[in-house]
């Protein structure tokens, strides 16, 4: 599922996430923020390597009993690294007896390597951080050093040509060695996005200063390119965590080795856990460490020819991101469940109907369901778009000429035939739309998906050395496998702001948080495409939750 797929990791694969924002008066106040931040990781890392995670709970399907949740992928997230390679990617499992003991901070497109633990003293003390993350914040740009990081946004084969080209050197070697083998990234941001990636309609949300929503996760997806912060990162690594000059905060993080849940669940907790902090003590400690080893490359002309190549293509795609993002207040969850109605299922249905007004059809749709009640599980797909989606959608869109049927007459002549829907026929349709959404999502999360079973059917006949099935070539299959509608609910416990791009070149991504208070959708299409649109995405989604509470409302009052 991701291992395989040449393209480029931000953007086409790797989520972004931001936080509130963090209102530091000054570089020290940040320095003790990310030394806070990273003790508490160290701590939760130590837990990690003891195996006591607390288990996690679900309700099992009959809804009386607790099932438990494997926890593979929380052990995991900081033990793997991706590792680009021809014509597949390949995993480094670390050995914590050899790695995880240092972190990679990047600023100003430079990498230093900054120990957490010494053999000789262990963990570091909460002091001798600040004093490093300060060296480095001082630490002035260098227009002259071209930036390493970005190779690691380029297409993947073309990313492990350019590695093999640095492996020539030992001191690449040994630089390449100390990001693979880190705990994560830090990245200080000294730079933030101008008001032209903020979202394209005049609205009056800002996240922070000029800055609205859309800027912010485009913040966080690419950092704007080569122009920007975009090459102050380590793309390959699993996580690297965002701080922004203005206090900007959140992470990037790659996403072979989970899923948004257990990286996501982890970060809110240990954020909230620095915030609950008091404030630090105004007499800083001394420090007798060392400075921050800064990562030296050295660079072939080859290798130079790549960065340049990798910047070229990471801004063209940076620039092709369409991003747009509707924080929908009109109501919450609980109406939903007021309604009896998951509110997964709801929203589910809720894009089917945006898509269907858009595009005049429904096309295959993705939705992540996971899949940890089974060991090792993963993901599989909810496939929301079903003949009693397809009917409800069309019902809602009666008198628009998308929702009119052609029929040939005996005589080859085509005429327009028109369904008029009551409201009550509508409420059923959707009654049936919601039961067949449901049992979609149940089936996926307790092991009764399709996608899963027949990607090891096609992968145990390659291993077999067998004929790949026909189905896996059958042009039915290929349309089911193009999901123009990539979806997944981002839950957080705080308000927050997650999203990715679009799987297929002319499709939508559509991250959303169900909050309380209303819900975050993070709509993302490409310029590129003439016909998507993620700010009609957005508007139209709007309309479609609007529509969906008044046919509620209306057949509730009867």
């Amino acid at each position: 599922m991701y291992m395989s797929v040449p393209l480029g990791l931000p953007i086409n694969s790797n989520p972004g996430l931001a936080l509130r924002p963090k209102k530091f008066s000054n570089q020290r106040d940040a320095a003790f923020f990310l030394a806070r931040f990273i003790m508490e990781l160290l701590d939760y890392q130590e837990v990690l390597d003891r195996t006591e995670l607390d288990i996690e709970y679900v309700k099992s399907k009959d809804g009386k009993t607790m099932q438990p949740l494997c926890m593979a992928q929380h052990y995991q997230m900081f033990r793997l690294y991706r590792r680009p390679g021809i014509p597949v990617d390949q995993h480094v499992h670390l050995d914590r007896n050899n790695s995880g003991d240092h972190i990679i901070v990047a600023h100003h497109n430079q990498f230093y390597s900054v120990p957490v633990r010494a053999e000789d003293r262990g963990r570091i003390t909460e002091s001798d951080l600040v004093h490093q993350f300060l060296k480095i914040m001082e630490v002035p740009a260098d227009a002259r050093t071209l930036p390493v990081g970005i190779l690691t946004s380029a297409k993947r084969p073309v990313w492990a040509k350019a590695r093999q080209e640095l492996l020539k050197s030992e001191n690449n070697q040994h630089n390449l060695d100390l990001l693979e083998r880190c705990l994560c990234l830090v990245c200080m941001d000294d730079d933030v996005l101008p008001t032209t990636f903020n979202n394209p309609v005049n609205r009056q949300d800002r996240w922070l200063g000029d800055r609205d929503f859309a800027n912010v996760l485009h913040h966080m997806i690419h950092g704007g390119g080569s122009r920007h912060v975009g090459a102050n990162r380590w793309f390959d690594k699993t996580v690297q965590f965002i701080l922004g000059k203005d206090g900007l905060w959140g992470l990037s993080y790659e996403h072979s080795g989970g899923e948004a849940p257990a990286i996501f669940r982890i970060f809110e907790d240990l954020t909230d856990k620095v915030d609950a902090l008091p404030p630090p003590e105004d007499n800083l400690l001394s420090s007798h460490l060392p400075a921050p080893e800064k990562l030296e490359w050295s660079l072939t002309e080859q290798s130079r020819n790549d960065i340049r190549e990798a910047m070229t293509s990471f801004d063209a795609l940076v620039e092709d991101l369409d991003l747009s993002i509707l924080w929908f207040e009109d109501y919450s969850k609980e109406f939903i469940k007021s309604c009896n109605i998951s509110p997964d299922a709801y929203i589910q249905l809720a894009l089917q109907l945006t898509y269907f007004r858009l595009h005049g059809h429904l096309v295959a749709t993705y939705e992540s369901a996971g899949v940890r009640r089974f060991a090792r599980g993963r993901v599989d797909v909810i496939r929301a778009a079903s003949p009693e989606g397809l009917a409800w959608v069309k019902a809602m869109c009666q008198g628009d000429p998308r929702a009119q049927t052609d029929t040939t007459t005996e005589e080859g002549a085509k005429r327009v035939q028109f369904t008029i829907y009551s409201k009550q026929r509508i409420k059923e349709l959707f009654d049936l739309a919601v039961q067949r959404q449901t049992k979609e999502m149940m089936d996926n999360i307790t092991g009764y998906g399709i996608d899963n079973h027949l990607m090891g059917l096609r992968y145990a006949a390659e291993e077999a050395g067998e004929p790949v099935p026909d189905i896996f070539n059958d042009e039915a299959y290929k349309i089911t496998q193009h999901f123009a509608l990539s979806t997944s609910q981002i839950t957080t416990k705080n308000d927050a702001i997650g999203g990715y791009g679009p799987v297929v070149p002319d499709g939508y991504g559509c991250g959303y948080n169900v909050r309380k208070n209303g819900f975050f959708f993070s709509c993302s299409a490409f310029h590129s495409d003439e016909n998507t649109s993620a700010l009609k995405f957005a508007q139209t989604l709007k309309r479609s939750l609007q529509d969906m509470a008044s046919m509620l409302k209306e057949s509730q009052q009867k």
